[in-house]
């Protein structure tokens, strides 16, 4: 018999799942967070150009467009699952409220501190767990010390506690739910789950002023589309699948790995040079995903 996808209590390592099934989770989350990596660039090209409400809510249109004909198709050949739409709505706001958020922030503050208070979602998640759900390892703790230390090497954050800090702080917190939300809805049916969370940044379009549209040129709308289809469908769908086997508090660990692929995708593009911190720091937070990886197998062999 087929082993079950994990249904979901936050906070709760996935029970009864034969190892081969979390390490096929961890790869895909490790490759969600690749996505991830790339798309720092061209959030702050896009939100340079236009509003932040403008950079949210066309990119969640624009995944909702794609994703709409496969909803269609799917509706009249096997029935739509409404339970799952609803659910994948309850991830959405918490999505679209970490886009505005995140958008919003990097206007006012440097990439590298907006790469970590953004990042800070991951401190978050295991703060709920320890504190709410009462289920934490000393493993876990080692893990995001370790990767929390590593994202600072790399990143540098300086500066004042301003507007752009505080509004990515809050970002942080909208997307900590969202990996929350995703372990606990996570189970239903991903094209359903998909189209629900991209809906209320969708909706946001008709907040959006009429000259909004004539202010996404074709360079923008090339980037939009980039970070629709491959950061926000694809990434989200791997994160649906891989959440199904992890326990929140690895995925949030591994979700550090973003601003290792973000400096690898910056370094390849020349963007910036190689220097001993990024080094260092990009080594910490690998590390910290080898124990994190240590601790969810553990945690399957204390049961």
């Amino acid at each position: 018999m087929p082993s079950r996808p994990f249904r979901g209590v936050p906070g709760v390592a996935p029970p009864g799942l034969p190892r081969g099934r979390k390490l096929l989770g961890l790869a895909l989350l490790t490759l969600t967070t690749a996505f991830w990596g790339t798309s720092f660039s061209f959030i702050k090209l896009s939100v340079e150009s236009i509003p932040s409400l403008t950079y949210t809510s066309y990119r969640c249109l624009l995944s909702t467009a794609l994703l709409t004909p496969l909803a269609l198709a799917k509706a009249l050949l096997r029935g739509f699952n409404y339970a799952s739409y609803l659910r994948g709505i309850a991830i959405g706001v918490a999505y679209t409220l970490g886009l505005l958020l995140q958008g919003e922030g990097t206007r006012y503050t440097t990439p590298s501190v907006s790469a970590f208070l953004t990042a800070l979602n991951s401190v978050n998640v295991h703060l709920y767990v320890a504190l709410v759900k009462r289920r934490y390892h000393l493993l876990d703790g080692v893990a995001i010390t370790l990767a929390t230390a590593g994202l600072y090497v790399i990143s540098k954050p300086s500066g004042g506690l301003g507007l752009g800090e505080v509004l990515l702080i809050l970002g942080s917190v909208a997307w900590a739910a969202q990996v929350i939300l995703v372990s606990k809805f996570g189970w239903g049916s991903p094209l359903e789950l998909l189209l629900g969370t991209f809906t209320p940044g969708a909706l946001l379009t008709l907040l959006t002023p009429a000259i909004g549209a004539s202010e996404v040129g074709g360079e923008v709308l090339l980037y939009l589309t980039y970070l629709a289809l491959l950061c926000s469908i694809v990434a989200t769908f791997l994160q649906i699948l891989g959440q199904r086997y992890v326990s929140p508090v690895t995925a949030a660990v591994v979700f550090l790995l973003e601003p290792v692929f973000a400096l690898a995708f910056s370094l390849a593009l020349g963007l910036e040079g190689v220097s001993l911190g990024k080094v260092v720091g990009g080594g910490l937070i690998v590390a910290s995903t080898y124990v994190a990886t240590l601790s969810e197998l553990r945690r399957e062999g204390r049961r």
